[in-house]
């Protein structure tokens, strides 16, 4: 199904603290892993499958979920909310290993939103 909410994502400077914090409150399960660069992607399961995600960052921007629509061609979109006045924070990026796309954008109010897709 395309333009959903699909997935979620809290991107923070300590990323451990996340972990132990959530998988406290709600008894969720953290399965971390390793990515290029030497960083860790942490899936959240909540006993039915992975539905969300925590991710490093560093400390230039605030701690945030960020909220993912799934979308049928992800370049397209992500061109369309540019010229409706949204500003790209991450352009079309390759997840790597076959698991598809996403970008990342500040729409006209200021909120952030992210798309995920195929090409």
């Amino acid at each position: 199904m395309t333009n959903n909410f699909a997935w979620l994502q809290l991107q923070t400077s300590d990323a451990k603290k996340a972990e132990s914090f959530y998988g406290q409150l709600f008894k969720w399960t953290m399965n971390t892993m390793p990515v290029s660069g030497g960083y860790t992607y942490t899936q959240i399961d909540a006993g039915e499958g992975s539905f969300a995600g925590i991710t490093q960052g560093d400390t230039s921007s605030p701690p945030q979920w960020i909220s993912y629509i799934t979308v049928d061609d992800i370049k397209s979109y992500t061109e369309k909310a540019q010229k409706l006045g949204a500003q790209i924070i991450v352009p079309v990026t390759d997840i790597g290993g076959g698991q598809g796309y996403y970008s990342v954008f500040k729409d006209p109010t200021g909120a952030i939103l992210g798309l995920y897709g195929q090409k």
